[in-house]
């Protein structure tokens, strides 16, 4: 038998508690020394401690748990009524993901300014965005593949994330600040929820507020990205604008939320004077 001392230690439980389990009887001593007051425990009773702990998690009372204890002779009635209580608690937290995602979609598109309709040309003003960055130039004429190429950006750019334990929000972006016949300047960028520490490759920093950023929506696949683009060119060339930063590319909807190409939503944005 264990001291209540002891037993606090073995449990996790402090003495006050414990006090306060034996005065509503959800765990008594097995027995109290009649001469000093002195409470005693059996090892067997850190299973109750296990039993009380997990109906505390599930949300239940105290009143209810001492309830639950005395009316279920066995584990096999009481585990059912903890699965049950998990799976409404699964349901609940994918409900909550759910709302959370949403929530930080629609805190994007206020900062993005919305999403343009389909095919339509218009300038808004974007608000500033805290990012996780890698800018790097691919060299065109190199052996590795221009996906191989972005593949290893995105995944040290989210490798430091995790490593600092930042947390992303939705959607990506790349940035294109020059392209030559030689190389493609570019940077890949994961919005996040908070600042975090940087590293020699990875820079977090805010996007600038723009005020006037002309847009396009593509939907489809990559490899029909190409008319989209000269749709816009077009468009800024012809109403005499001039490009006053680098090309963002905005992935609305990619490959983690369809595997068909032609429902990705690509918007092209252009900062312009």
């Amino acid at each position: 038998m264990f001291k209540i001392g002891e037993f606090s230690r073995m449990s996790g439980i402090s003495i006050n508690t414990l006090y306060h389990y034996d005065n509503i009887g959800i765990l008594q001593p097995i027995s109290v020394d009649k001469f000093t007051g002195y409470r005693h425990y059996e090892a067997d009773q850190l299973i109750t401690i296990n039993k009380i702990m997990a109906l505390k998690d599930a949300g239940f009372s105290l009143g209810e748990i001492n309830n639950l204890l005395k009316d279920n002779s066995g584990n096999e009635s009481l585990i059912e009524i903890l699965e049950v209580k998990a799976e409404s608690l699964e349901k609940a937290l994918d409900l909550e993901i759910s709302r959370l995602e949403r929530l930080r979609t629609n805190i994007f598109l206020i900062k993005n300014g919305g999403i343009p309709n389909m095919n339509e040309i218009s300038i808004k003003r974007v608000e500033k965005i805290l990012v996780a960055s890698m800018r790097k130039s691919f060299v065109k004429d190199s052996q590795e593949s221009y996906d191989e190429f972005c593949k290893s950006l995105w995944v040290k750019v989210n490798q430091h994330i995790d490593n600092m334990n930042g947390k992303r929000t939705i959607p990506c972006m790349t940035l294109y600040h020059e392209n030559n016949d030689l190389l493609q300047d570019m940077e890949v960028i994961e919005p996040i929820t908070k600042s975090i520490i940087a590293s020699d490759e990875v820079k977090i920093f805010e996007l600038p507020v723009v005020e006037k950023m002309a847009c396009i929506v593509h939907k489809g696949a990559f490899s029909t990205i190409g008319a989209t683009y000269e749709i816009i060119h077009k468009w800024i060339c012809e109403n005499k604008y001039i490009i006053c930063g680098p090309i963002r590319e905005i992935y609305h909807k990619g490959e983690w939320a369809t595997s068909d190409t032609n429902e990705y939503i690509t918007e092209l944005q252009y900062p312009i004077e």
